[in-house]
């Protein structure tokens, strides 16, 4: 990336570091082309060289300068040397001044910071993302983000059963998550009425796994809606009753399409780590009412099986609910804009 004119390099790292598939951010500095130029840039940016030793590395691209690598890291060395102070260490210098000869001039730079990591977003195909508003689902967002996914999202709540702060919240995290992509898109799902039937005419044991099994039915007709590939959830192995791998195997019976859960291996205080990294952990953490917890039995099962399930559904249409819900959410179009924040594009699908 080439500018014409100085930049404010906090902002142009904050902007860099949301970019998947850059492992390493170096800002550098045009010198000239010819040597004495470089001298002279150095020079007048030696009061900028903090520290007792420093080493000079060049690497040279260009095998028309006509100096060497060696020659350049001497002469000039020896230049620093005499207009700080400074002592060389090659082996463990406090700064270490990297000069590039390229074929359009000179370049030097003192600092790499590592980048993010991963693949550019959109060059592993679209998930989409069951987002509840706690601290799990971004992250699995985020890590589904890292591997080149473009992820849009589906968020369920229980309104007017409960408040629907749940919904402001998630609108927020998707913001956050935004940056990774430029644009997503966010389906609200009304699913109060489908639980308090479920509640009503199913075995409370089962009630967590038989909402997560709707939930799917009707994220996956949105996902081929949209042309993803695959869903994502926030689960976590044995972070909770309806976390157990045999819940998970239930739960996944009614998909026809890839369910990946990025965080399966992974403990709370790993995933609040990345949920930090990713700045979505203080949104996270703001009280709201999940839909799961919505009327939440007293003694969940941990070991359902598809059959069981089955059986307990047979009292609803679910393919009904499926389709009545997937016409009823209401889709958000979330657009990042660096110079301004995120708009809004509301409409019905």
């Amino acid at each position: 990336v080439r500018f014409s004119e100085p930049v404010p390099w906090g902002e142009v790292f904050e902007r860099l570091f949301t970019v998947f598939g850059l492992n390493g951010i170096i800002p550098v500095e045009r010198a000239g082309t010819t040597y004495d130029q470089l001298e002279d840039f150095v020079g007048g940016h030696a009061d900028q060289l903090k520290g007792k030793t420093f080493a000079v590395r060049c690497k040279r691209s260009d095998k028309r300068f006509p100096m060497t690598s060696e020659e350049v890291n001497r002469r000039l060395g020896a230049f620093v040397n005499e207009r700080t102070g400074m002592a060389v260490d090659l082996e463990n210098p406090e700064v270490t001044l990297h000069v590039l000869v390229q074929s359009d001039g000179l370049y030097v730079f003192r600092d790499r910071y590592p980048g993010p990591g991963g693949l550019p977003a959109g060059t592993s195909g679209r998930v989409l993302v069951l987002l509840s508003g706690g601290i799990d689902s971004p992250v699995a967002a985020y890590l589904a983000m890292k591997r080149g996914t473009r992820a849009h999202y589906v968020h369920f709540h229980s309104a007017p059963y409960t408040t629907e702060a749940s919904v402001g919240k998630v609108e927020r995290l998707v913001r956050v998550l935004t940056r990774h992509q430029g644009a997503s898109r966010l389906a609200i799902v009304p699913f109060g009425d489908c639980q308090r039937e479920i509640v009503s005419l199913c075995p409370e044991r089962l009630r967590v796994v038989l909402y997560r099994r709707m939930m799917l039915r009707i994220a996956e007709r949105i996902a081929r809606r949209w042309r993803c590939e695959a869903l994502v959830t926030g689960e976590a192995l044995n972070q909770v009753a309806s976390q157990t791998l045999e819940n998970m195997a239930a739960i996944d019976r009614v998909a026809h399409m890839p369910v990946l859960r990025p965080l399966a291996g992974m403990d709370k205080q790993e995933i609040i780590a990345v949920a930090e990294r990713a700045g979505t952990y203080e949104l996270s953490v703001l009280p709201h009412q999940d839909c799961c917890s919505f009327l939440q039995p007293q003694h969940p099962a941990t070991r359902s099986t598809p059959a069981a399930c089955e059986e307990a559904e047979a009292a609803l249409d679910v393919e009904v609910w499926a389709r009545r819900l997937q016409h009823d959410a209401t889709v958000t179009v979330i657009q990042h804009r660096w110079d301004e924040q995120a708009q809004d594009v509301s409409g019905r699908r």
